[in-house]
């Protein structure tokens, strides 16, 4: 998709929202494979939030494209992850539900020192959530039956993941 495309659109979705509602998740395409963890993505639409769901009451609904297959995808997260105008032609990486940083993002924070170990963090509770985000202004580019992912993005880097 051109660079210029791109950026004007995700800068339109994270900065015009006026009322939020939601979808139930029901409603998307699940397909936990579509994306593989780590691998890169470049982002189109984001339905941010109504706030910053502290409380995990939803999933923030993202639109990205696998730079693997070319594949548009759906990615459902909890956090908003900071997400800015410029971002837009930003590589990032897909962290998928298993993800041991998906995970401490879906718990209670009280809860993650009683995992132990970062094995031990798949056996914990993690929040049922059921709510998608929505933004009825941009329905045209969020109802759409592409695969559907739970998980998380950020960016890889020798020593961490930002």
């Amino acid at each position: 998709m051109n660079k210029l495309l791109v950026s004007a659109l995700l800068s339109i979705t994270l900065f015009g929202c006026s009322k939020y509602e939601y979808w139930d998740i029901s409603q998307f395409n699940m397909q936990p494979n579509a994306l593989e963890d780590g691998e890169e993505i470049k982002l189109i639409y984001t339905s941010q939030g109504p706030d910053y769901n502290r409380d995990l009451k939803y999933y923030i609904h993202l639109i990205a494209v696998s730079q693997k297959t070319g594949d548009t995808v759906n990615i459902l997260v909890t956090g908003n992850n900071g997400l800015k105008d410029e971002d837009g032609d930003k590589i990032f990486n897909y962290f998928n539900a298993d993800n041991p940083v998906v995970i401490m993002g879906e718990m209670d924070p009280d809860e993650i020192p009683k995992a132990g170990t970062i094995d031990s963090l798949k056996n914990m509770p993690r929040k049922i959530i059921t709510k998608v985000a929505r933004d009825p202004e941009f329905d045209d580019i969020a109802h759409n039956h592409y695969p559907t992912v739970i998980g998380g993005i950020g960016t890889l880097t020798q020593n961490a993941v930002e």
